[in-house]
């Protein structure tokens, strides 16, 4: 049995000409320039099923939205046809579901292929990493295995964000709600994209989420970033959203001194390695996501839910802009705040500033870093 050390390292010192970010995550400036006012990306639902059950999740219950209408498959693919007339280039699964428990989701993704839109994809990995699962989801597609659904990942040009909390097995499966067995699942998911050549890209198609950062975690992070970034696996690193069963976000998230001191570090680690420069980072600012692209979903995409709320994004679940069953995209849309930030490159994070990210977060990290 292979475990991540077999898992190579491709950076072992400088980064060359290097694209920060995940492909299809974000948008460069001058993207944001020529399509300002048009959606580009969205985070959507497509089913609600998760056989986990993380204590940071931003669902509130196990089943989301029990008694309310959901939207059904046509719908979601009617809602990215309406959205590609608005500009659409990616789509994100972040929940509210395991998207490899639906046994719709390859249909999905090659629909999406054939729209010509990118998925980006956030999974715990547990499905790639266990084939009986894998084939219980997808057998009639005739995939049996995890290393089949890698190769269907890349026919659609997926993206691919994997739960990575910590190296610690009992820690991790404490932080998807005590799944015993679940941590070998996961390391094989990742040594299989791996494999599949999902990190060997430039932007890169291969992230892992390390997020949220919690007081559980916090000391593993660093360690976590420099492994990933090394092996050119974007690492996403962000306190937690401060939605769903994450309203206790106080309890769990580390000082603001303790976030300051380990953006620091992240943003030290990539001037050192060539990732960024100090004029990139003053005129870009510091991201939510340590180290990462900075944020600007919410300057030119929405989140779709699937009970058909139109929210901010998947930061909390409170903004909510509009309903999908109620009225068009479009209107929501050009009537949503984030419309008004049409062609902002860093968007900073609306839903946990003040909150889960100290307001004086960015501008302390950035002192630190010019001295």
């Amino acid at each position: 049995m292979k475990t991540l050390s077999s898992i190579s390292v491709i950076y072992p010192s400088q980064f060359p000409d290097f694209v920060n970010d995940l492909n299809g995550w974000n948008f460069t400036q001058k993207q944001l320039n020529e399509n300002k006012g048009k959606i580009l990306t969205l985070d959507i639902d497509l089913g609600n099923f998760c056989s986990l059950n993380c204590p940071h999740c931003f669902r509130r219950t196990a089943v989301l939205d029990a008694v309310q209408r959901k939207m059904t498959f046509e719908e979601t693919k009617n809602l990215i046809t309406e959205a590609k007339k608005l500009g659409l280039r990616s789509v994100k699964f972040l929940g509210a579901g395991e998207p490899f428990e639906n046994v719709r989701f390859v249909e999905f993704l090659r629909f999406l292929k054939s729209q010509d839109v990118i998925p980006v994809v956030f999974t715990k990995g547990h499905v790639i990493g266990d084939d009986k699962l894998t084939a219980r989801y997808n057998r009639h597609y005739g995939i049996e295995n995890g290393v089949d659904l890698v190769k269907v990942l890349n026919e659609v040009n997926a993206s691919v964000i994997l739960g990575f909390n910590s190296f610690d097995t009992e820690k991790q499966e404490k932080m998807v709600g005590g799944v015993s067995g679940y941590v070998k699942k996961r390391n094989v998911a990742l040594i299989r994209l791996v494999e599949g050549g999902l990190n060997q890209s430039n932007p890169t198609r291969l992230c892992i989420g390390s997020n949220p950062v919690t007081l559980e975690n916090y000391d593993e992070i660093f360690n976590i970033y420099q492994w990933g970034r090394e092996r050119n696996i974007y690492v996403i690193v962000t306190p937690t959203m401060v939605g769903g069963k994450a309203c206790n976000w106080e309890q769990i998230t580390p000082s603001a001194e303790k976030l300051i001191d380990l953006y620091t570090k992240i943003y030290k680690f990539n001037l050192e390695k060539g990732i960024q420069t100090i004029a990139q980072l003053k005129e870009e600012g510091i991201s939510p996501y340590a180290g990462a692209h900075p944020c600007n979903q919410v300057s030119c995409g929405m989140y779709v839910t699937l009970s058909g709320k139109v929210l901010r994004c998947p930061g909390n679940d409170t903004t909510i802009f509009g309903n999908i069953f109620k009225q068009s995209l479009e209107e929501i849309w050009v009537n949503s705040e984030n419309f008004k930030r049409s062609g902002t490159f860093n968007c900073g994070c609306p839903p946990k500033i003040g909150k889960s990210i100290p307001y004086n977060l960015f501008t302390e990290v950035m002192k630190k870093l010019k001295g």
